[in-house]
Formats: structure tokens, sequence, C-alpha cells
């Protein structure tokens, strides 16, 4: 009776962790995509995304843990849009990199640059850096980059009212970026702001950014009023 008890508790006990196991396992969810596309689809819809085994960790706090993944997908070669690391295209590294830390800004900013046609490799149906963005910014809303590299990306895209809201966002929390005043500069002077243009390029100068661009802008400008 002993012998049967043990090995009801032995059963029972095995029973608890498998539980525990799949009760884990079932809670692990992706980070959420959020937000629309720029032609107007559903992010969630069309997005691509696997389920994290591994995170999701917040790219400012956890930078131990950024070797694991790194090492394995988000080389130089997969960064520069120039080879894949577990596949030929360099996307599926950068999705799976983005999906272990929402907000990796090395790894938003390669899939801005994918998303501008700076690689050799077509764009595959899934990849919308829009996309990536938003859910980087809901992922980590103290995070200022998120919101510097959208606004950069909406500029390119010629989004400029967009742009701006996602600059100033970015500048109510770090106020004292240098290159967010520089790119906020550059943002007035094709919106026209030519004084606003002005205060941000003297700004971002005092902070010590040496681009010539805008100060070059805001001279031919002066010459043609």
């Amino acid at each position: 009776m002993n012998m049967i008890r043990a090995k009801v508790h032995a059963l029972s006990a095995v029973m608890c962790l498998l539980f525990a196991f799949f009760s884990v396992n079932a809670g692990a969810q992706t980070t959420p995509w959020v937000g629309d596309t720029l032609d107007g689809r559903v992010c969630a819809l069309i997005a691509t995304g696997v389920a994290e085994g591994y995170g999701p960790f917040d790219y400012r706090f956890h930078k131990n843990r950024l070797p694991l993944v790194e090492g394995a997908h988000f080389t130089p070669d997969v960064e520069n849009l120039v080879r894949g690391k577990t596949a030929e295209h360099p996307m599926p590294d950068i999705n799976y990199t983005l999906n272990r830390f929402p907000n990796h800004h090395r790894a938003l900013y390669a899939a801005i640059r994918y998303a501008l046609g700076e690689s050799s490799y077509p764009r595959r149906e899934g990849f919308y850096a829009e996309c990536y963005l938003q859910r980087a910014i809901n992922f980590s809303p103290t995070d200022p980059t998120p919101y510097m590299l959208f606004g950069l990306y909406l500029h390119r895209m010629k989004k400029l009212d967009r742009a701006l809201e996602m600059y100033e966002r970015a500048e109510d929390l770090a106020p004292n970026d240098g290159n967010l005043l520089y790119n906020m500069g550059l943002l007035h002077f094709d919106l026209g702001n030519y004084d606003q243009s002005r205060h941000y390029a003297d700004e971002a100068y005092r902070r010590g950014i040496d681009l010539p661009g805008l100060r070059r802008k805001l001279q031919e400008a002066s010459h043609r009023q």
C-alpha cells in the first residue's frame, strides 16, 4: 500500500510539473502588433512574427541578453543588409531579433533601410517598417528612439505632419538629443518653417552635431529670400 501511495505521489508531482510547464508556455505570446501600414492595412493581419521563446526584452535594460540573439541572428552582414545569417535574405534574422527585442534600435533602423530600398533584396510581404516601429513604441513607450526612428521613416516617406508628431513625442522624452534636434531642423525646413529650422539647427550644433547639410540648406534659403 505504501508503495502504491508513493507511486501516486510521484505521478502527481510529475503532473504538476507538466501542468506548470504547459501553463507558462501557453501564456507566452508575441509582442502584439498594433497600428496600420502607411497604405492603410492593419499590421496585426499582415505582419510577420513568431512566439517569443526567449524574451521579449527591452533593448535598453537587457544588454547582457543581447549577445545570444545578436551572435546568432543580428550579425554585421544582417545589419548592413548584405546577407542573412540563418537564411540568404537578411529580413528573417532582423524579424527574429525584433521579436526578442522589439525596440532594438539598430535592428529597427535596419528594417527602415530595407523598407526604403537600401538593399539588393526584394521587399517581402509582411515586412513593414511602420509595423515594427509602432510595435516597438507600444512595447516600450518611454524609449525615445523608436519615436525618433519612426519620425525619420515618415520624413523619408514624405509624411511630414506625421513625422513631426513622432519627433515631438521623442523630444518630450529626450529634449537634449542632438541627432533628434538635427532631424527636427531638417523636417521643419522641409515644412517651410525656417525660423523653427534655424532654432533646431542652433540647438543641434551647440550639442556637437557636425553634419553640414542643415546649415547649408539654411544658408541657401537665406540667399533666396
